[in-house]
């Protein structure tokens, strides 16, 4: 053999083994993020992972476009609906611990609300979206936007906000409604005696060790690295402060890190911090029209690289200029975590966050 015929040899192998190279599917993923950064001009946080493991990670963009402070892994943002999620996994520790039950009438716990309404209402009804009551609070607030700072104790904001009369039978609806939410926490502060802060903290925080979560009504310096709230950032930088009532904290002032909604989706949902009856029914669908069950949705999906469907718990929520997508396939507990300052488009990061699910589970594939 010559040595010029062995060395094309060599090289048709070499080539022929760098085809037989997989691609890892940690670059793939990383690729399909920056592509998603560089194109919609992401300001965030995105995080890819299964079960407790995190296999990508990455920040983009500022926290804080004054003093070009940037986002960092941990940084903090406000998650909007999901502390919906929140709000009903403190409702089931308290129902596993026997001092709440989902279908008894709410009049139980709150003798002084009134008694027609209060007879047919249950924290299932209100969990689900699906009380009937007239979202006054949300009226209240579109006729003035100052109420955002309103600081009135919840059994008043009770009964000047979520006493109206029902405007459809109870369970028979879905309506995406605020009031529901602040009867939940006039609820859990009630039975507890503790502040939906402190009841937080106790009940999901702590044993979750969610180091780098909280709940406040709003931005505060007093919360460590969180990521200010903007409109835009080109070609000036635009704030778009969040605030809200501090009796409603239960429906959006709920602050955490993307490390930690993963700790939560795990510990929740493949975990032992709630009884297997309780999981089941955070994950009951019901109301089928939205995919509704308690506090979030749940949506089967049709693989696309696989033939069997899967299943997610899709826990998205959205507060001044914060967004947050949580989803975790509950058969394989793959994960993705999307937190933002500046709002993204919502159908662009949908498309991101099931396209990296798709990545995730997908085999490796082998590199051109």
């Amino acid at each position: 053999m010559s040595v010029n015929h062995f060395k094309l040899t060599c090289l048709g192998l070499l080539a022929g083994l760098c085809v037989s190279i997989p691609a890892r599917a940690e670059d793939r993923i990383q690729d399909r993020v920056r592509q998603f950064a560089a194109d919609t001009h992401f300001n965030g946080v995105v995080l890819v992972g299964k079960g407790t493991r995190v296999d990508f990670v990455e920040a983009f963009g500022l926290a804080d476009a004054e003093t070009l402070r940037p986002i960092k892994r941990n940084s903090r943002f406000f998650t909007g609906s999901v502390g919906k999620w929140l709000a009903s996994i403190m409702v089931l520790r308290l129902v596993d611990d026997g001092k709440l039950k989902l279908d008894e009438p709410i009049l139980t716990y709150l003798p002084e609300y009134r008694e027609d309404t209060g007879k047919q209402l249950t924290l299932r009804h209100l969990l689900s979206n699906g009380s009937g009551l007239p979202d006054s609070l949300m009226d209240a607030y579109e006729k003035d936007p100052s109420i955002q700072s309103d600081r009135s104790p919840v059994p008043d904001a009770v009964t000047r906000f979520a006493s109206g009369d029902l405007a459809f039978t109870p369970g028979t609806r879905f309506d995406y409604n605020l009031t529901n939410w602040l009867l939940v926490q006039a609820i859990l502060e009630r039975v507890s005696k503790e502040s939906f802060e402190q009841l937080a903290k106790r009940l999901v925080f702590k044993p979750l060790r969610m180091a780098d979560s909280g709940i406040s009504a709003g931005e505060s310096q007093d919360i460590r690295e969180l990521a200010q709230g903007y409109r835009a950032l080109k070609p000036k930088a635009e704030r778009k402060a969040f605030l809200i009532p501090a009796y409603i904290v239960a429906a959006g002032g709920f602050y955490s890190t993307a490390d930690d909604m993963l700790r939560l989706s795990h510990g929740v949902l493949s975990g032992k911090l709630l009884s297997t009856e309780s999981r089941k029914a955070l994950l009951t669908i019901e109301h089928p029209e939205s995919a509704y069950a308690l506090g979030g949705r749940v949506r089967t999906f049709a693989a696309k690289r696989r033939p069997a469907p899967y299943t997610v718990a899709t826990n998205d929520g959205t507060g001044g200029a914060y967004r947050t997508v949580a989803w975790r396939v509950l058969e394989d507990g793959r994960t993705v975590i999307l937190m933002s300052n500046l709002r993204p488009d919502d159908a662009k990061l949908f498309d991101l966050t099931e396209s990296l699910l798709e990545l995730k589970q997908a085999p490796a594939e082998t590199a051109p």
